[in-house]
Order: C-alpha cells, then structure tokens, then sequence
C-alpha cells in the first residue's frame, strides 16, 4: 500500500500515526492511574468494600440538648 506514496505522504502518514499512538498511549496511561487510585482508596482502613464503616453518631448540638 505504501509503494506508490511519495515522500510528502508517507511523513504526513507517519505524523498522523505518531499523534495517534500519543493519544492511545495518554488514554491508556490515565486509565491506569484512574485505577491504581480506586485501588488504593478501596485498600485504605476504615473502608470495607468501598463503603465507609458505621460508626458512632454525633451527639447532638448543646442548643438543641433537651434540659
């Protein structure tokens, strides 16, 4: 396929292939970032399959305190 193009097309084909790998290469580089970061904030204590443990409640404000 490549036989018949001249020089001024192979290098705008090779230029444009380029800045697609780029594109792919960044795509794939920020998904795997993206879950690196999941993994770690499900991996962090307090956390139990993603979903913040219960706890104890706070208590009420002293003005809203029944006498």
């Amino acid at each position: 396929m490549s036989a018949g193009w001249t020089p001024a097309e192979k290098a705008a084909f090779d230029a444009r292939r380029k800045s697609r790998n780029m594109a792919l290469g960044l795509l794939l580089g920020a998904l795997v970032l993206l879950f690196f970061g999941i993994t770690v904030v499900r991996m962090a204590p307090g956390l139990q399959n993603g979903k913040p443990q219960p706890g104890p409640t706070l208590a009420a404000p002293a003005s809203q305190a029944r006498p």
